[in-house]
C-alpha cells in the first residue's frame, strides 16, 4: 500500500525563490528539497549513510536537516506526495525512483534543490480541487511529512490514475473539512434560490455563517454548519428569522424551533449525485471514490 506525503518547496538556501524551485522540479520530473553538505568532497552521492554523517557534521544541533533524511529513507517507489507553488496551485507527485544527492548543478544549487527523487508529477489545479483535510496539512512548518489518512490516501490514489486501496470504507462528509462543508451548503442554498450575502460573515457573527436573501421573495435567513462529530444545539436558533442548520454529527439537540430547517446528509447526498458539475472539483473526486456508481 502506497503512503502519502506533503512536501514544502520553500528554499531557505541558494537563490531562495520558490517560483525557480518549483519550477525546476516540474522541468526535470523530481521533487526534493535543500539542506546541502557543500563543504564535502563529495558533490553527487546515493549513498545515505554518507550523507547523514555529513548533515551532522555541517549542521551540529540544527536538527531541521532531519526532513531530507525523511524523505530520503522513508518513501518508497509509488508513494504519493503532494505540494504547491505560491500561486496556490497544487501538485500530486508519484515517487518513481531513489533518493539522489547532487551539489554540481548550478541550477539545482541555486533552486535549493539537491536532495531529490524523480517522480511522475500531475498538475491538481487550485484549491477547489482539493481536500481541506490536505490543504490542512500545509500548515505546519516542517519540510516534509506523513498523511495519516486512508481517505485522503484514496483520494490521491484515484487522481493519481492508480489502483485505490481496496477494503477501506469511505464517508463521504468525514473526508469534508469545515470549508468544504460550508461550500457544498452554500452552494446546495443557492441552489435552492437563497443567495449568500458574503460581508456578512464577520468574528462577531459566530452564531451563524452568513445572511441569505431568497431571489424570489426577499425573505432574510441565516445558516450554521459544523463538521465532524460537533453538534449544532437548534433551540438555540429560535428566532424570527429562518435557520438552516447542518451538522455532519446529525445531532441537533432535543428541540427543533419551528423556524429552524435541518439540511440532512440525504438532501446533500442527492444533491452531489444530482449536479455533479456545480461542486467543488475535490468533492466530485470524492464522489467518485466514495460512491462509484453516482461518478
Amino acid at each position: 500500500m502506497p503512503t502519502l506525503w506533503r512536501l514544502h518547496i520553500r528554499p531557505s538556501g541558494g537563490n531562495g525563490d520558490v517560483a525557480a524551485s518549483v519550477a525546476l522540479c516540474l522541468d526535470r520530473s523530481i521533487i526534493g528539497m535543500g539542506w546541502p553538505v557543500p563543504d564535502e568532497e563529495v558533490k553527487r552521492s546515493t549513498d545515505l549513510e554518507w550523507y547523514t554523517n555529513a548533515a551532522e557534521r555541517h549542521y551540529k544541533d540544527n536538527t531541521s536537516w532531519y526532513s531530507a533524511w525523511t524523505f530520503a529513507d522513508s518513501p518508497k517507489c509509488h508513494d504519493l506526495v503532494w505540494f504547491r507553488n505560491l500561486e496556490g496551485r497544487f501538485y500530486l507527485a508519484e515517487v518513481i525512483g531513489p533518493w539522489q544527492y547532487a551539489y554540481d548543478d548550478d541550477d539545482a544549487i541555486g533552486a535549493d534543490i539537491v536532495n531529490f527523487r524523480a517522480a511522475r508529477i500531475i498538475e491538481v489545479g487550485l484549491a477547489d480541487a482539493v481536500p481541506g483535510k490536505i490543504i490542512a496539512c500545509f500548515r505546519p512548518r516542517k519540510t516534509f511529512q506523513r498523511i495519516a489518512s486512508p481517505g485522503m490516501l484514496a483520494f490521491s490514489e484515484k487522481l493519481a490514475g492508480i489502483s485505490v486501496t481496496e477494503n477501506a470504507a469511505f464517508d463521504l462528509f468525514e473526508f469534508m473539512s469545515d470549508a468544504d462543508l460550508e461550500n457544498l451548503v452554500f452552494i446546495y442554498l443557492q441552489f435552492l434560490g437563497w443567495y449568500v450575502l458574503p460581508g456578512t460573515r464577520t468574528a462577531t457573527t459566530a452564531h451563524y455563517e452568513f445572511v441569505l436573501v431568497h431571489r424570489e421573495t426577499g425573505e432574510r435567513a441565516i445558516v450554521q454548519v459544523k463538521s465532524g462529530l460537533t453538534c449544532i444545539d437548534a433551540a438555540h436558533y429560535a428566532c424570527e428569522e429562518k435557520a438552516f442548520l447542518f451538522a455532519a454529527s446529525g445531532n441537533y439537540g432535543a428541540t427543533l424551533p419551528p423556524n429552524t430547517a435541518v439540511i440532512t446528509r440525504d438532501d446533500l447526498t442527492g444533491f452531489m449525485r444530482g449536479h455533479p458539475l456545480l461542486l467543488p472539483r475535490a468533492i466530485s473526486t470524492w464522489m467518485s471514490v466514495a460512491c462509484p456508481s453516482a461518478a
